[in-house]
């Protein structure tokens, strides 16, 4: 599918953040950056997070306005049937996709708060028209692929990490009420997410070797990350055994079946994470490992308590901080490709970027500094000489 945004104004949003970071670490020097910057332009109008907010909320107030007075004066015994609301939420998401369209290409907006708002308004009105034409008369979980039908082409059009948030979680939804229709399902739920969390995240990773653009990449975050906190809590004993009660209508939870499997879960996944997190140089795995072992410890203190909350809360926080410590001075210097200084090696998704050097002026007289730009390879010293 063809996308709204100017995809390379999108890549090279991401190409300054870098030269930007080089320039903060005195790799460029002030005319290289000022060259560097001119070499990726970028158009798009994107305003501070404050003025986004503004305009996201300013343009949801006009948008309800203007469907308020049109239902209150020119369709009000239109709306009252479900056809007639469905029909006139199909009528509305249109318009607001085609305003939608028109600012982007007029306005050159990007994630302004403008443009979000006439997109999930847009969404939302054709999930409206759903449940007004079906009435409410379809299972959930066929709403919930329906709704997934709707969302997919919105997230490959404008690439949006909220629609792509959306997507994942109603993909969960929906192995999750589609499970728990059959008899057996309560039973087998948690592999069930597990499973849709592992074929969510192999998606992920395939669509980012598929699409090396920086279109997608937040919305690719999104459901990468998502996939890793579900595979979690649906192998998680805790989640598992209150789950399961509140499925059944029990008022306190009781043993479950394959209780040691998830007990072997939930203490294996989280050193999975940090494992595989710190060998792939991942730090969205990190950070969800460091997550799911918090909550691991929760989970056995819940079940087993060995000393008062107090007591847990204070020697469980002083051991993080001083691990915290530890590891911020043990990495100070690179160890095993791992350093506490944060390096931009991950966000170099275009060769571009590598290049940058090559079509920037040279600065003299910098005494004995190495120059940026000689070398075989950009000036990364990764050839035999630089």
């Amino acid at each position: 599918m063809k996308k709204a945004y100017n995809e390379t104004w999108v890549d090279n949003i991401d190409n300054q953040d870098i030269i930007r970071e080089w320039y903060d670490e005195k790799v460029l020097s002030k005319e290289q950056y000022v060259e560097a910057q001119k070499l990726f332009p970028v158009e798009f109008y994107q305003p501070n997070i404050f003025i986004e907010f503004g305009l996201f909320i300013f343009t949801n107030l006009a948008i309800s306005a203007t469907f308020g007075f049109l239902a209150v004066t020119l369709l009000s015994s239109l709306i009252e049937t479900s056809i007639g609301l469905g029909v006139v939420s199909v009528i509305y998401g249109v318009s607001l996709v085609f305003l939608l369209e028109y600012f982007i290409r007029t306005r050159k907006l990007y994630r302004s708060g403008t443009d979000n708002a006439f997109l999930y308004v847009a969404i939302g009105s054709f999930l409206t028209a759903v449940f007004a034409f079906t009435d409410f008369k379809l299972s959930l979980y066929s709403y919930y692929f329906v709704s997934l039908l709707i969302f997919i082409p919105f997230l490959l059009r404008y690439g949006d990490p909220f629609v792509g948030i959306a997507i994942f979680v109603v993909w969960i939804c929906f192995w999750f009420t589609l499970t728990i229709e059959w008899p057996i399902g309560k039973l087998i739920v948690p592999f069930v997410i597990m499973g849709a969390s592992v074929i969510s995240y192999v998606f992920a990773n395939w669509w980012k070797k598929k699409d090396n653009s920086c279109y997608y990449t937040d919305a690719q975050i999104c459901i990468e990350t998502g996939s890793l906190i579900t595979f979690y809590l649906g192998g998680n004993y805790m989640v598992v055994r209150e789950g399961n009660a509140l499925l059944n209508g029990l008022t306190d939870s009781s043993q479950i079946s394959f209780a040691s499997l998830f007990y072997l879960f939930t203490v294996i996944i989280p050193f999975v994470y940090l494992f595989f997190g710190l060998k792939n140089q991942d730090r969205k795995m990190v950070m969800v490992g460091l997550a799911a072992f918090g909550f691991s410890i929760f989970t056995y203190r819940y079940y087993f308590s060995v000393m008062p909350l107090e007591w847990a809360l204070t020697l469980g926080g002083a051991a993080l901080v001083g691990f915290s410590v530890w590891g911020i001075w043990f990495l100070r210097t690179p160890k095993w490709g791992l350093t506490y200084q944060q390096t931009q090696t991950s966000k170099y998704r275009d060769f571009e970027a590598f290049l940058v050097s090559q079509a920037l002026p040279h600065q003299g007289g910098q005494g004995g500094k190495m120059k940026f730009g000689g070398g075989d390879f950009g000036g990364g010293g990764s050839g035999d000489k630089y």
